[in-house]
């Protein structure tokens, strides 16, 4: 194999593990959610780490099969999810925004830090590519880990806040900027 297939092999075998930790985390969470805001949230998220973890292994499997970057498939930018659309339709079953409790909070703040541990895998797996195919794929996987962490930020603004909570912003930054 090229070196930059293995290396792209190497690093999708590290996505699709943190993509089924993930995946895990945000199942026991949307069974033990104790709203349906949050049963929604991570029900959603699940079943978005779901379907990064079926992607990778088919990249990965591709590019063991083929020895070639050239197989891994070309980005499409409606792949992103809408959080906006997400968040709102979560929003629309919640009945009473004070009856949040502090763990709850903690529990959002718990799902960021796995976003956020997601994008910056994804991101520096990007700056690791000489690849634009393969870089591509990369940025594209940690958008969506942004998009993740941008529903989940709008989520705690929310529950900490409901009455100062000016509307979903879609504007938290993984990357600072």
């Amino acid at each position: 194999m090229n070196a930059e297939v293995i290396l792209c092999v190497e690093i999708l075998e590290k996505a699709i593990a943190f993509e089924e930790e993930g995946m895990a985390f945000f199942q026991q969470r949307a069974e033990k959610a104790p709203s349906v805001l949050e049963r929604n949230l991570f029900t959603s998220l699940a079943k978005d780490e779901a379907g990064h973890k079926a992607s990778l292994v088919r990249m990965r499997d591709d590019l063991q099969r083929e020895n070639t970057i050239d197989v891994l498939p070309d980005v499409e930018d409606d792949h992103i999810l809408n959080v906006r659309q997400i968040f709102e339709k979560s929003m629309d079953e919640v009945h009473d925004p004070y009856e949040y409790q502090n763990e709850e909070l903690e529990i959002l703040n718990g799902a960021m830090e796995v976003e956020r541990r997601g994008y910056h895998l994804y991101n520096d797996a990007a700056k690791a590519m000489t690849s634009e195919r393969a870089k591509a794929i990369f940025q594209g996987l940690a958008a969506e880990e942004q998009n993740h962490f941008s529903l989940l930020k709008n989520t705690y603004d929310y529950m900490a806040d409901p009455e100062g909570f000016a509307g979903f912003d879609g504007n938290a930054m993984l990357d600072g900027g």
